[in-house]
């Protein structure tokens, strides 16, 4: 492989010890004196039987390049490794070499590392396929044991007689919203466009709606008295034969549906909008609040809650509406209850309120996803679903219930695992404060206190493991629990490495954290580029890329900006030693720093590169866009074929193991071993 000549200077070096050397002697020619020589890479590691070419340059005493000057090549070891009068590099055995290449009184010298052959990983599977990475907009149960979701791209999700979710397709890619029925075999879905849909539990049929404007939410009493409610103020009724459009006071998008009976059906919406039907027509109801309502129900005319923004929670007496005092001010887009004093609403970041008949409490789902729907099931659990796919059971009431996550498939961005009794831990962490835990051959849903997106995990060891994320989020693990930490900053935080007993973090704004245990503290970057990935032989030597080229050096001192050729944005570094450091980024962009100097390879891919990990200098894997996962192996890169698809965000070695696992959307995880 020939490598681009690179700008670095490396000291004259003096002839290289050696009892026998092999060399290489061109003929003498006259010419310009040369007064420097450089030779690139000047360090490289190849596996026995590869080859790679070494460019020279040479420059004369003004500096000027001398072209094709007299190179005489010699090794100090030839039973590890030989080169020819064209400067090619050829790996016999394992060992060290260094090979000297002359040119009048200069010398530049290049190491060389040969390993024995590396197979790498050759064996995959999909450790995590997921199920559906959308947004979950409406949920129903049947109280028979099935239940159904519906949300973008025209998903519907799928669980009979309590079983497994599967994805069942209604030929429509518009947006889903909402689902309800009469019965377990008579079920209306709505969504973008007068979506609408009719079915039976097994099979689905379209059916005409009147209109073109988005249907948010369908209800009823019984199932020749349906509801539907969409944009512009938009109300349909089913009345066991035909839909009709009713008149409403309002062009506000109305988002909720309720009733206690057919002379007293409720509305929500926008601007605060409350619609009240008294069987004939609709009526505006005041109320304390502007804010936009996003779903209203009851137990009774006397008794009728509303939700929306900033933990707007309103209560009907039979009389007025009320304010009630909400335990946080989390946009609430759900609510259902079992019962007057078992009511609860959910929304942004997990929130997950609960009323018992006097107070809301927040309660902990161990979930940061964001909650669009909620139903209470007929075995007396509630469901909960949002972005991402998520779906979580709740068994039991109010404080003492216990929260599951049936399903949720974020993407995953950072992977990291620690060799330990036991097997270690391993994690993957993404959107939604997700985090997951490799159990066994198995990723489970790991509880951890509710954060905003993860962007990046590593740690110290099984019991010194930080994550964190968008505005600050930082999660520690001691071995046993999550807790949430405080940062100096509410910037995104991209990326964290660690090693020594210390952390380094950094982000949005040329961000760096660190922390050496206790507490984390500003570093000066010298930048305010967003630093998308950081990685460290030792805290006294680490590496810091982003965009436009950005590479930041730490040499126990300052970080100081190193000079690159390239100005992509870089999205990852991973390296075995302080003189061989791999860096990749956008449209298959791969650099390598040789100990004194930057190579950039041939792109191995047009794709973007976001991932970097590997066992050895011949052993460095990267991946990332739709699915590419390539390897080094000393020599060149390689491009692999593995079940990977879509976007592959990170990867790292499996504890105990000589695997590693890749994650990446949709909560993808692929693993791969020798």
């Amino acid at each position: 492989v020939l490598l681009a000549t690179l700008g670095a200077t490396v000291p004259a070096l003096n002839a290289c010890r050696d009892s026998a050397p092999t060399a290489v002697t061109p003929p003498s020619t006259g010419g310009p004196k040369i007064s420097s020589l450089i030779a690139s890479p000047a360090s490289l590691n190849l596996q026995a039987g590869q080859e790679r070419s070494i460019v020279v340059e040479a420059r004369d005493s003004t500096g000027q390049v001398v072209a094709n000057p007299p190179i005489a090549w010699r090794s100090d070891a030839p039973a590890t490794a030989t080169v020819d009068a064209s400067g090619v590099i050829r790996a016999v055995a394992p060992g060290t070499a260094r090979i000297t290449a002359t040119s009048g009184s200069q010398n530049a010298l290049v190491q060389v590392g040969v390993s024995g052959a590396a197979p790498g990983i050759t064996q995959w599977r999909i450790a995590r396929p997921g199920v559906s990475d959308v947004t979950i907009l409406g949920l129903w149960d049947d109280g028979a044991g099935s239940s159904y979701a519906v949300g973008q791209n025209g998903i519907m999700l799928r669980s009979r007689a309590n079983g497994p979710w599967e994805v069942i397709s209604l030929n429509t890619t518009e947006t889903l919203t909402g689902v309800w029925g009469s019965s377990p075999t008579d079920i209306w879905i709505v969504g973008a466009g007068g979506v609408l849909y009719r079915g039976n539990g097994v099979s689905f049929a379209p059916v005409s709606s009147g209109t073109t404007v988005t249907l948010l939410e369908v209800w009823g009493l019984a199932a020749n008295d349906v509801y539907i409610a969409g944009d512009r103020g938009t109300i349909l009724h089913f009345d066991g034969t035909a839909w009709s459009q009713q008149p409403t006071p309002v062009t506000d998008d109305l988002w909720g549906i309720w009733g206690a009976n057919g002379t007293n059906v409720f509305v929500v919406g926008n601007s605060g909008v409350i619609l009240r039907s008294n069987g004939t027509t609709w009526q505006r109801m005041s109320n304390p609040s502007a804010n936009p309502l996003f779903d209203v129900w009851g137990t009774s005319v006397g008794n009728v809650f509303a939700v929306g923004i900033f933990g707007t929670i309103l209560r009907f007496d039979g009389v007025g509406w009320t304010t009630m005092t909400a335990p946080g001010r989390a946009n609430l887009f759900a609510m259902r209850g079992r019962a007057f004093n078992d009511l609860y609403a959910v929304g942004n970041g997990g929130a997950t309120y609960h009323f018992d008949g006097v107070t809301w409490r927040a309660l902990s789902i161990g979930s940061g996803q964001n909650l669009r729907a909620i139903a209470a099931r007929g075995d007396g659990t509630v469901r909960m679903a949002g972005w991402w796919g998520t779906v979580i059971t709740l068994r039991g009431t109010g404080a003492a219930a216990a929260a599951t996550t049936e399903l949720s498939d974020p993407s995953l961005l950072s992977v990291y695992g620690a060799s330990g009794n036991g097997g270690g831990n391993m994690f993957a962490v993404g959107f939604g404060g997700a985090v997951y835990r490799r159990a066994g051959t198995s990723w489970l849903q790991e509880p951890v206190p509710s954060v905003n997106d993860l962007y990046g995990i590593s740690g110290n060891g099984p019991s010194d493991i930080v994550a964190v994320g968008d505005t600050g989020s930082v999660l520690r693990f001691n071995g046993d629990v999550w807790s949430r930490e405080t940062a100096p900053t509410t910037f995104l935080l991209r990326a964290v490495w660690s090693g020594g007993g210390q952390h380094v973090i950094v982000g949005e704004n040329g961000t760096i954290l660190r922390s050496n245990g206790a507490g984390w503290s500003p570093q000066q970057s010298g930048t305010q580029r967003f630093l998308r990935a950081v990685w460290g032989t030792d805290p006294a030597n680490v590496y810091a890329v982003g965009d436009v080229g950005t590479v930041l050096r730490f040499d126990g001192g300052r970080w100081q900006s190193l000079i690159v050729p390239s100005t992509s944005r870089l999205r990852a570094v991973w390296g075995t030693s302080a003189n061989d450091v791999f860096v990749v980024g956008d449209s298959g962009t791969a650099l390598r720093y040789d100990g004194v100097a930057w190579e950039r390879f041939p792109a191995p891919t047009s794709r973007t590169l976001r991932a970097l990990w590997g066992r050895s200098p011949t052993e460095v894997y990267a991946a990332g866009d739709s699915g590419t996962v390539l390897r080094f192996t000393g020599a060149g890169w390689q491009t692999l074929t593995t079940p990977a698809r879509g976007f592959i965000y990170g990867m790292f070695g499996i504890p105990n193991s000589s695997g590693f696992a890749m994650v990446g959307e949709g909560a993808r995880i692929v693993e791969g071993q020798p």
